[in-house]
């Protein structure tokens, strides 16, 4: 997460969506920063709102300009159940090593905030902030620059860090699998088909 008061934006970082190379790229220019998931890294807009309503005393909440990177709900959960392959998660509960994708969406997928539907990251239920800009994976490298642009700091090529491992693939999914992840996710699907974009 990401907050300037000098250049008047947010970045709502989302988990698995090219965050941490977001924050090293622009995260010079941000007051605060926040890394690390345990300080609030991923906070959703609501928490973002709520712990730095003090910025309103120095910028109006209708001057920052609010972006975070959104990703489609099936690459989304398979780059969360790749990563937790890792042998960091070994012998802890986050891990998803031996466990098979069913069980992954039908066990873990409930139990972990991790995997609660984006939408609920970037709305904020106490109506001070609002998302101006919401970036498709897809589309990071090109929609990043206009970003970049748009808030006035260099656009710098965007590195892969935290890059997940490639346990299992899209093309190893079932029909149903992905259908499940398509009616569990459908306002996340929304959301990307009516998304807020500033250019």
């Amino acid at each position: 997460m990401l907050l300037s008061l000098s250049h008047k934006f947010v970045f709502v970082a989302n988990l698995k969506s090219a965050s941490s190379a977001i924050e090293t790229a622009i995260g010079a220019h941000a007051e605060v920063r926040l890394m690390q998931t345990r300080f609030g890294k991923h906070d959703g807009l609501s928490a973002i709102s709520q712990r730095f309503a003090w910025v309103r005393r120095y910028v109006s909440y209708d001057e920052f300009f609010v972006f975070g990177v959104i990703r489609d709900p099936v690459d989304y959960l398979l780059s969360l159940y790749n990563s937790h392959q890792k042998p960091a998660f070994d012998g802890k509960k986050h891990s998803t090593k031996g466990l098979s994708f069913d069980i992954f969406l039908d066990n873990w997928c409930l139990q972990s905030w991790q995997t609660k539907p984006q939408i609920q990251r970037f709305t904020d239920e106490h109506g001070r902030l609002r998302v101006n800009h919401l970036i498709v994976l897809d589309r990071l490298d090109e929609e990043f620059a206009a970003v970049c642009e748009h808030i006035g700091v260099e656009a710098v090529p965007l590195g892969r860090t935290n890059a997940s491992p490639v346990v299992l693939a899209r093309a190893d999914l079932t029909s149903a699998q992905i259908e499940k992840i398509r009616q569990r996710y459908k306002d996340d699907y929304e959301l990307i088909r009516n998304r807020p974009k500033a250019f």
